[in-house]
């Protein structure tokens, strides 16, 4: 048997009127009682990130001694992380602006979130794969795992992009084995590769001697390989050596590394920051972090920097650029950033105006309620009487 039910021929102006004033009511209502809540882990994200700024320190001082000057052109800061426009270290182009917004330590706190909601917990292995032309996220990375007392195993490459750790005699192994020496963090490279196009490395022989000295200096093992997916093929067999039957909790990607990501067509198939599940067509790609994100591994992908700070909170939008012509303000202070709080709305307020909203709907549209209800305010030839409808 055929249900028969009720509904007007149309919705009157009165009745859509009505059901708009009630969801601008419900939007005030809702921003009214928001409120502004600490975020989850405040205390250990506060610790990393002033773990963080205590290594950038330390960086900033070996700057200072081995030189060159920093330059406050493009290094407003001074932070001394900013490495140079060109060396015969220098891989491939850089943004400078992603680099400049890179050298915040709250970004510590950032990955101690993404590694809590990876699921990471203390005593886990975190792999990571480090390219030099982020060597503030290198270093958050790895503060991030040792506040929360997991165990990084990294694979760093040595050459780097324009404004990158470049400077020849303060790579970024320079400066991991510096701060690993002043006992802000407990963990060094497994191995370093060449880094650049396809892991090969700067294009000249002065350049690539450079890297060797630099890998030399800093006793580590260099990777060499013939082809990308020789250099991906080494990079899992130094992990699973190190692993020694242990599971990859985590993969931390800095950069856009070649054999990291598998070249850039892996760098813009993950997301910026989490990705719980391999992208599709991650198995086509030659690289360790499709890889492992085939096996299951949450993978933490570190690039497009500038969007990645504004979405956790690391930048403030100024009402006028400043002097320099920036059009935001990094909150670089620990502690003091939006991955440290947020807004949080009242969910009972919030269900509640959903389900108003809802049963108004279906009331005018649905059901001959609203028409009864504005029978005696509306005219008869607006909304017309109710009709039968199977």
């Amino acid at each position: 048997m055929k249900k028969v039910y009720w509904r007007p021929r149309t919705v009157s102006r009165t009745a859509l009127l009505l059901i708009a004033m009630l969801a601008v009511a419900s939007l005030v209502v809702s921003e009214f009682t928001k409120s502004v809540q600490e975020r989850p882990y405040g205390d250990v994200k506060l610790a990393a990130a002033q773990t963080a700024q205590k290594a950038f320190d330390v960086i900033k001082e070996a700057r200072i001694e081995a030189g060159p000057p920093i330059d406050s052109e493009h290094d407003p800061l001074d932070t001394g992380v900013i490495g140079l426009p060109n060396s015969v270290i220098t891989s491939v182009h850089g943004v400078l602006p992603a680099k400049q917004v890179s050298v915040n330590p709250n970004f510590a706190a950032v990955i101690v979130e993404l590694l809590k909601e990876a699921g990471a917990k203390e005593g886990d292995v975190v792999a990571l794969g480090l390219s030099g032309s982020f060597p503030a996220l290198n270093t958050c990375s790895i503060v991030a795992c040792e506040t929360l007392g997991l165990e990084p195993l990294i694979i760093s490459s040595a050459s780097a992009s324009e404004w990158g750790a470049n400077v020849p005699h303060l790579m970024w192994i320079d400066m991991e084995r510096i701060l690993n020496e002043k006992e802000i963090i407990h963990s060094r490279s497994l191995a370093v590769s060449p880094g650049g196009m396809e892991d090969e490395g700067p294009a000249t022989r002065e350049g690539m001697e450079a890297v060797r000295e630099g890998v030399d200096r800093n006793g580590l093992k260099f990777i060499e390989g013939k082809t990308l997916e020789e250099h991906v093929k080494k990079r899992r067999e130094i992990y699973r050596e190190a692993l020694a039957g242990r599971p990859i909790k985590v993969y931390i990607n800095v950069g856009g590394g070649a054999t990291s990501v598998g070249t850039h067509i892996g760098k813009d198939l993950f997301n910026p920051g989490l990705n719980l599940v391999a992208p599709p067509r991650a198995e086509r790609i030659p690289g360790v972090m499709p890889q492992l994100a085939m096996e299951g591994v949450p993978c933490i992908h570190l690039v497009n920097i500038v969007n990645l700070a504004a979405r956790f909170g690391l930048l403030e939008s100024l009402e006028e650029p400043n002097e320099q012509g920036d059009e935001f303000k990094q909150l670089r202070t620990p502690g003091e950033a939006g991955i440290f709080e947020g807004i949080e709305y009242s969910k009972p307020i919030v269900a509640a105006s959903l389900a108003s909203i809802v049963a108004a709907l279906w009331g005018f549209i649905r059901t001959d309620i609203g028409f009864r209800l504005l029978r005696g305010g509306a005219s008869r030839k607006a909304a017309g009487p109710p009709e039968p409808m199977v």
